[in-house]
């Protein structure tokens, strides 16, 4: 018997029920989860970084004389972060690395808490310029800053001149810019690598005096604007001059956050009237001991020749040192070690031997200090020839030189001595 089915009572069999159900359920869940997103609080876009170029102000150490730049990236609920192209180990410095030009420096980032505190501690300058970049080229500056952080990226081979801290931190903004810091650093400027050289060197004078000698004819070039900007203090000066498309200048604000205790120069010191009065000086008292033709001024000659040919000589095998290696090509094309030559050591063996009243000690003195004048006068004309600005070493070395040869050669001329 076929029953009946009951009003309201369902006719679909139970298979055809499940799917549904399922539907239902999936929908309620739905639903749930989307009140559920309603009642999170809604997070608003991060806005852009504010990026800012750092200058720091020289320092006692000799590495810390030129100063230093970083970039400061600043991000709304995120630590400012400093971004540091300066950063070497002793592994990378080694003097291998020196000599064949093959030093290995870092991308460090640091917070900015901890590098105002390290300056501090050094008693050296901070400014801050904040740079008005578009939001786009903030975004972009700071995701390269971010990549180029990473392990596998930060190393770089160093370069004094070509590509340092400095430099690395004037392409970043120019890229930033789309070339807008290159274009307006076009044309020369009065300065050269010599320059900035002696200038950042001259609170010592033996660092001043090893950058005069060992800088050759490359680093008396006319500088472009934009290579001028290789130095911490020379960037900062460059940003100050740079406008947007917008005629907006693109350093918005500035603003000294530590004094230095050292300046920083903005030229090099004139002191060839001194190297000329020194070398004049050392001449004449050559000159005014042979002359006097007397046992107690032989020895002193002969001291002061072996002296001279002792510094003369060990500085002309640094020159040619620099002349052989790759230790930055500014080296080279060096016509100073005409001027002090390597072979000057032969001084101090004709200096001790006038010393002890020999003939031959005098003559070769005279040779060997006539060799001297000669090469120093081909060493003047060379440097004409090349460009190289030379005249504070001709003025210390070429008269020392003349003054040698014609004491040397009036005490030969006086009473003979024992060979």
């Amino acid at each position: 018997m076929k029953k009946e089915a009951s009003p309201g009572a369902s006719t679909t069999p139970p298979r055809a029920r499940a799917p549904r159900g399922a539907a239902r359920r999936i929908a309620g869940l739905l639903v749930v989860l989307g009140c559920l997103l309603a009642a999170l609080p809604v997070r608003a876009a991060l806005p852009p970084p504010r990026v800012s170029l750092l200058t720091m102000g020289p320092g006692d150490a000799l590495f810390t004389m030129f100063g230093h730049d970083a970039l400061l990236v600043e991000r709304e609920g995120l630590p400012s972060l400093v971004y540091n192209f300066g950063m070497y180990t002793p592994e990378s410095i080694t003097p291998p690395r020196v000599l064949s030009g093959h030093l290995r420096y870092f991308l460090n980032v640091e917070h900015y808490g901890a590098t105002l505190a390290q300056y501090r501690r050094e008693q050296r300058s901070v400014i801050l310029q904040r740079l008005s970049l578009e939001p786009a080229a903030a975004e972009h500056l700071a995701a390269a800053l971010s990549e180029n952080s990473k392990p596998q990226n930060a190393a770089y081979r160093y370069d004094y001149a070509y590509d340092n801290c400095t430099t690395r931190v004037r392409d970043a903004l120019d890229r930033a810019l789309d070339g807008g810091l290159r274009r307006s650093l076009a044309g020369s400027v009065a300065t050269t690598y010599r320059d900035h050289a002696l200038r950042l060197g001259a609170s010592d004078l033996g660092v001043y005096l090893a950058f005069d000698l060992g800088l050759g004819a490359p680093a008396d070039r006319p500088l472009t604007g934009w290579d001028d900007a290789y130095l911490p203090d020379r960037l900062a000066e460059a940003v100050r001059r740079v406008k947007l498309p917008t005629g907006a200048p693109l350093v918005a604000s500035e603003e000294m956050l530590l004094a230095g205790a050292w300046p920083v120069r903005a030229a090099a010191p004139a002191r060839l009237p001194w190297f000329l009065a020194c070398g004049a000086l050392g001449g004449a008292l050559c000159f005014a001991l042979g002359r006097r033709q007397r046992r107690p001024e032989e020895i002193a000659l002969g001291v002061v020749a072996t002296l001279f040919g002792l510094v003369t000589g060990a500085v002309g095998l640094w020159l040619l040192l620099l002349l052989g290696t790759q230790v930055h090509p500014a080296t080279h094309r060096n016509v100073n070690v005409l001027l002090a030559p390597p072979w000057a050591l032969a001084l101090v063996v004709a200096g001790v031997g006038t010393a002890l009243g020999r003939i031959r000690g005098v003559r070769l003195l005279v040779r060997v200090a006539l060799v001297g004048l000669a090469g120093s006068i081909v060493g003047v004309a060379l440097s004409l020839v090349v460009g190289q600005e030379s005249q504070r070493v001709v003025a210390l070395l070429l008269p020392f030189w003349l003054g040698l040869f014609f004491g040397a050669r009036a005490l030969l001329r006086g009473p003979q001595k024992p060979i």
